[in-house]
C-alpha cells in the first residue's frame, strides 16, 4: 500500500562535488556583436537561419550576483552534465547549468526543438491550466513571475527576440453550460490575488480587436501572457551556444549507463559512451523508453494538433480562448488554432477530421474566420504522466542522474522554473525547491498516485 502525500512537501538536494567556480551572470552583447535578430517564420514552419556571428559576445553583471556552484572532478574529456533531449526544458537546464559554470553537453535525437517544443503555441496560461491550487499552480505562477527577467536575460546573451507579450487572455463562454467553469476560474484567481475582470457588450468587441460570436460569458485575465514558442527555443539555443554549450543534434540516447549505482555517462544509438559527471534526461515524450532508469517511468506520448490560419483581416488583439478551442494571434498575421487531446502512441500524422472540427470551432468563435485559408496544420506528442505532474528532480537508486519531464502541455510555462530548480541541484546556489509532488521517486511508490485532471484545451 502506498504511504499518503499533500503533494506539497519539499525535500533538500545536494550539489554536485566540491565548490568550483563562480556563477556566470546574465550578460549583454558585445559592442562587436550587437544586432537583435528579429525572429521570423515561414511557410512549413521554418525559421531563417541566423547571421553570421562575428563574437559570441561577452557575458557581463545584469543584476546578478555572483555565487559558488559546484563541480565533479572529472577527466578532460568528460562534460560535467550531459542532458537529453534539446527540446525547451533541456536547453534550458543546459543553459541554466553553464551559467552556473558547468561544462555541459545537449544531445537531441532529432533536430533540437523540432518536437513538442516547435508543435506547442506558448501561451503561459497557469490558473488555466490547474483545476485546483496545489503545487502545479504555485509553480506555473512562479515561473510566470520569472519570465520578465528571463526573456530580458535572453534578449541580451542570444540578440533574439522571442516576442514575448503580456496582454492578457479572453476567456470566453460560448454555451450557457460553461458558466460554470468560468465562473470557477474567477473565483481561483481571486482566490490568488490574480485579475479575472468580467467582460461583456462593447468591451469584449474592444479588448478583442475583431467581432467574436456573441457569448454566455467573459473574463479579462490579465496575468495570462504569450511568448513564440519557436522564437524562444531560438533564442535559448543561440544563448546556450554562447554560454559554452556543446549541442549535438542527431544524437539518440539508447540508454543511460551506471556504475556502481552512478550515472557515469550515457550510450548512443551509434554504441559511443559518451561519460559525465551527470545526465539529465529532458527527452519529453521518449523519456520513460530509455534503459537505465531504475524503475518504470509513466511518460506517455500524447498527441495534440493545431492548424496556423492566415488571419490578417481578423486578428485578434490577444489570445482568445473558449470550451472548445483557443486563438493564439502572432505578429506576422497568423492565428494558431489549437489544440486536441490524443491517446493514440506515437502515431505520427495529422487527420483531416481534427483539422475540420479545429477550423469549426474557430469559426464558431470568430465568425470572421470563415474565409481564412489554412497556411498548416501539424502535430506534436506531449510528454503526459498518471498524476499529470511534471517529473522533476533526482532519481532514486542512482546517484547522479537526474529527470526533467513530464511537463504535458507546459514545457513552454515552466521552462525557466525548471531550469532554475535543475540548477540549484547539478551546481548548488539558489533555485525553487521541487514540490514532493514532482519528484520522480513518487512513481516508485505508487504510479497511480496523486491524479490531476487537466484542462479541457491547451498547447
Amino acid at each position: 500500500m502506498s504511504r499518503k502525500r499533500t503533494g506539497t512537501g519539499t525535500r533538500k538536494r545536494k550539489g554536485l562535488g566540491p565548490r568550483a567556480s563562480a556563477v556566470i551572470p546574465w550578460g549583454v552583447p558585445s559592442a562587436r556583436s550587437s544586432v537583435m535578430v528579429r525572429c521570423s517564420w515561414t511557410r512549413g514552419g521554418e525559421f531563417e537561419s541566423p547571421p553570421a556571428l562575428t563574437s559570441p559576445g561577452t557575458l557581463e553583471a545584469s543584476g546578478t550576483t555572483p555565487q559558488s556552484v559546484h563541480r565533479m572532478r572529472l577527466g578532460k574529456t568528460a562534460d560535467d552534465v550531459v542532458v537529453a533531449g534539446g527540446g525547451l526544458v533541456g536547453m534550458a537546464v543546459a543553459l541554466e547549468a553553464a551559467r552556473r559554470g558547468l561544462r555541459v553537453r545537449v544531445l537531441d535525437r532529432s533536430t533540437p526543438g523540432a518536437g513538442a517544443t516547435q508543435a506547442a503555441a506558448g501561451m503561459l496560461s497557469p490558473l488555466s491550466e490547474s483545476s485546483d491550487g496545489g503545487p502545479f499552480l504555485s509553480a506555473g505562477l512562479a515561473s510566470l513571475r520569472l519570465y520578465p527577467g528571463w526573456i530580458d536575460a535572453l534578449r541580451a546573451v542570444s540578440e533574439v527576440d522571442p516576442r514575448y507579450r503580456r496582454d492578457g487572455k479572453l476567456r470566453v463562454a460560448c454555451a450557457p453550460p460553461a458558466l460554470r467553469g468560468l465562473a470557477g476560474l474567477a473565483r481561483r484567481a481571486r482566490e490568488f490575488g490574480l485579475s479575472a475582470a468580467p467582460i461583456d457588450g462593447e468591451d469584449l468587441a474592444r479588448l478583442a480587436g475583431t467581432r467574436v460570436a456573441p457569448p454566455s460569458g467573459a473574463l479579462l485575465l490579465a496575468e495570462d501572457h504569450q511568448v513564440d514558442n519557436r522564437c524562444l527555443h531560438r533564442a535559448v539555443s543561440e544563448g546556450a551556444r554562447r554560454t559554452g554549450v556543446a549541442v549535438t543534434p542527431d544524437a539518440e540516447v539508447v540508454a543511460v549507463v551506471v556504475e556502481r549505482g552512478r550515472a557515469i555517462g550515457v550510450r548512443l544509438a551509434g554504441g559511443d559512451l559518451l561519460r559525465a559527471g551527470a545526465v539529465v534526461l529532458a527527452a519529453g515524450a521518449w523519456t520513460g523508453g530509455i534503459p537505465g532508469i531504475p524503475f518504470p517511468l509513466p511518460v506517455r506520448p500524447v498527441r495534440g494538433q493545431m492548424l496556423a490560419l492566415d488571419a490578417r483581416d481578423s486578428l485578434p488583439a490577444r489570445v482568445i480562448e473558449s470550451e472548445d478551442v483557443y486563438l493564439v494571434p502572432r505578429w506576422d498575421g497568423r492565428l494558431l488554432v489549437g489544440a486536441t487531446v490524443e491517446e493514440v502512441g506515437f502515431d505520427s500524422g495529422c487527420t483531416a477530421e481534427a483539422g475540420t472540427l479545429l477550423r469549426d470551432a474557430a469559426i464558431r468563435l470568430l465568425p470572421g474566420l470563415a474565409t481564412a485559408p489554412v497556411l498548416d496544420h501539424w502535430h506534436g506528442f506531449r510528454p503526459g504522466t498518471p498524476d499529470a505532474h511534471p517529473i522533476i528532480g533526482t532519481a532514486p537508486g542512482v546517484e547522479g542522474l537526474y529527470m526533467a519531464t513530464g511537463h504535458f502541455r507546459n514545457g513552454i510555462l515552466l521552462a525557466p522554473w525548471t531550469a532554475e530548480a535543475l540548477g540549484r541541484l547539478l551546481a548548488g546556489g539558489d533555485g525553487p525547491e521541487i514540490p514532493e509532488a514532482f519528484l520522480p521517486d513518487r512513481f516508485q511508490r505508487s504510479p497511480e498516485d496523486g491524479r490531476r485532471s487537466h484542462a479541457p484545451n491547451g498547447g
